[in-house]
């Protein structure tokens, strides 16, 4: 019973890393898309920030989800 449940563990800390890179990858495809569009006028420079922000949360998530394996 107890061998199930560190699977189970090992499987949870394996998709909260997917996850965690997932969402960084997607926070970096956002901000290039908005730094591109912010030179055309398209965004300005609050939604650039944000995205910015966004990056780094999504960044320190996959840093902590990488320590804890």
């Amino acid at each position: 019973m107890e061998q199930n449940a560190a699977i189970e563990h090992e499987t949870t800390l394996e998709h909260a890393l997917d996850v965690a890179r997932s969402n960084a990858k997607e926070a970096k495809r956002l901000l290039d898309d908005a730094v591109a569009k912010r030179q055309t006028g398209e965004v300005n420079d609050d939604r650039v920030n944000q995205l910015q922000s966004l990056l780094d949360l999504a960044n320190e998530d996959l840093k902590r989800v990488t320590r804890d394996q």
